[in-house]
């Protein structure tokens, strides 16, 4: 029957003014089959040429697109939908409420709303549509790539251990991420067809705060629920008989299921307000499970559970590139001089903000990580942090589609919704290759340059050894049950600090040739014959550590820490 219903079916995606595309009837275990191989292969190749994976699956996904099976085709946006949740239950953990501190929240929030504001400005001007519409298409473009940045900053951490930026932009790359989503719930609230129309201005500000304050206790108290539970297994038994095990694939599977469990039952509790409104923000209620799980779970069980995710991440990954690159048309790209001022305009923006948000963050904080004489050399490295996108505008860029914004708007509201897709194509087509060059190539110019002198000879000796160390241990192993589940990946079992200078060096010399062992002895020698005065460098330091103490701690600062673990957790087991 399903085959019989999919045979006339075309995609919904495209239906407003596309290519039609019906699916292929051929068994829906060879789609599976050529997605997973296929687009992990693609990947692997692209990461090895130092190109973004998701491009490849891109590529992929294009590539199916002209033999999609029928199935997977007829059920593409809840295959999409089902990725999305991952990176909603991600951006949770990497929120903690605790180190929310006025200066970390300036570096995080500032320079997003202000290009933001800049898009929904020139599409104001340019394109003749409101405020609401503009705004829309601001939140789906500005926010940077979570997925890109984040593991391009482990790499940094894990080659230049003391420096501040790579921290830094760890805490700022999830906090913007949770104020796109946030944001873009409130807008879709307002902009869906199943709300348009339904409520007067006053009753539909009281929805959005009763929903808002209702989904962020609702969901604090589950994820913290859950994250006591899980932190004391041991003490939850029957007749003397424990109830859980206490493994790390348990309390992943438990929270997973609670974040599906919380999008689903957002859908459904209505609130009184309309006979569409809806107690719970989906997306919202995710971030909060998370949120409040790894602020109350205790750091081996969070540290698991992140695990986990990051391994399932790698099939997530293959299902949402590869879905949104089967929706793309290669005349997409007769559409790129439209995006192109929006493009332009938009980092014009990111960089004013940044310029603004980094000086008042420095006179916010006591212990600023922020250097006054090298201030514009680290404002250009956070510009280049927030170049590579991928994630989120392929997220969220077609929901606009798929949920019928703008209908009141009839036609202009259909050419919107088309003219929001398209760019959020182009900018990941753009921006995850381009921005992600950027990083890698004047990334670690740009350290270097804001380091301190007497240091730089070292950490650049040091940084092909560690790259080395952490080529060999793939994002996809930290999902692996040999990770998770045998030796700890650190002597206080899921402490998260970074390594110490000597215990950096010592583990590397364990498990890297004898250049890494040389190039890091080099630091340890610089580090004996230090001047005694305080240099630049120690003064960052300083305050950075005072920085955290002051923000609650590192442990929720940091997000991955895979090429730490990696080089410890070999140096023990050899």
């Amino acid at each position: 029957r399903l085959r019989q219903d999919a045979a006339p079916h075309t995609s919904g995606s495209r239906s407003e003014g596309a290519m039609v595309n019906t699916g292929k009837n051929y068994p829906i275990e060879l789609g599976w089959a050529f997605l997973l191989v296929v687009g992990y292969l693609v990947r692997v190749a692209f990461v090895s040429i130092r190109l973004p994976g998701a491009i490849g699956i891109l590529l992929v996904g294009f590539a199916f697109s002209h033999f999609m099976q029928e199935d997977i085709l007829e059920n593409r946006n809840d295959l999409q939908r089902f990725a999305f949740l991952l990176v909603l239950l991600n951006a949770g953990f990497e929120v903690s409420i605790r180190r929310l501190r006025p200066a970390i929240l300036l570096i995080s929030l500032l320079p997003g709303l202000v290009e933001m504001a800049g898009i929904a400005g020139l599409a104001m001007l340019t394109h003749d549509v409101g405020i609401r519409e503009g705004l829309v298409l601001g939140c789906v473009l500005f926010p940077l790539g979570e997925g890109l940045v984040i593991p391009k900053m482990n790499e940094f951490k894990a080659a230049y251990p003391d420096h501040a930026l790579p921290r830094v932009t760890l805490t700022w790359a999830p906090l913007e991420a949770t104020l796109a989503l946030s944001f873009f719930s409130f807008l879709s609230s307002v902009s869906s067809s199943l709300t348009e129309g339904q409520l007067s201005p006053v009753l539909l500000v009281m929805e959005v705060v009763v929903r808002l304050v209702a989904t962020v206790a609702a969901g604090g108290f589950v994820g913290a629920g859950a994250g006591w539970v899980l932190s004391h297994t041991s003490k939850i038994t029957v007749r003397k008989k424990r109830i859980f095990t206490g493994s790390a694939v348990e309390a992943f599977l438990l929270v997973l299921g609670l974040g599906f469990g919380g999008f689903g039952l957002a859908e459904v509790v209505p609130n009184g307000f309309g006979p569409e409104s809806k107690l719970f923000d989906p997306d919202l209620f995710v971030i909060a499970i998370g949120s409040s799980f790894s602020d109350v779970a205790n750091p081996t069980v969070l540290h698991n559970v992140e695990g986990f995710l990051a391994g399932i991440w790698v099939f997530g990954s293959i299902i949402l590139f590869s879905m949104l690159g089967s929706r793309t048309e290669v005349q997409v790209f007769e559409h790129f001089p439209q995006i192109l001022p929006f493009m332009l305009f938009g980092v014009a923006c990111r960089f004013v903000g940044l310029c603004v948000a980094v000086p008042l963050a420095q006179r916010l904080g006591k212990h600023s990580p922020f250097a006054p004489k090298k201030m514009l050399l680290e404002i250009l490295f956070l510009f280049l942090c927030s170049l590579p996108r991928a994630t989120l505008q392929g997220a969220l860029g077609a929901q606009p589609v798929q949920d019928n914004f703008f209908s009141h708007l009839g036609e202009q509201g259909k050419a919107w919704r088309q003219f929001i897709g398209q760019g959020s194509r182009l900018y990941i087509i753009t921006f995850s290759i381009l921005g992600s060059l950027l990083l890698e190539f004047l990334g670690p110019k740009l350290l270097l340059a804001t380091a301190d002198k007497t240091r730089r000879r070292a950490m650049s000796s040091a940084m092909p050894a560690i790259d080395e160390e952490h080529a060999s241990c793939a994002p996809s192993q930290i999902g692996s049950p040999f990770f998770t589940e045998s030796t700890p990946l650190s002597p206080t079992a899921g402490h998260r600090s970074p390594l110490s200078n000597g215990a950096a060096a010592t583990s590397a010399a364990a498990t890297s040739p004898s250049s890494a062992a040389e190039a890091l002895s080099v630091t340890m020698a610089g580090e004996e014959d230090a001047p005694a005065e305080d240099t630049e460098w120690e003064r960052q330091e300083s305050n950075w550590d005072t920085f955290l103490s002051e923000s609650g701690g590192e442990r929720g600062l940091d997000s991955a820490h895979a090429a730490e673990h990696c080089i410890l957790y070999r140096a023990e087991t050899q």
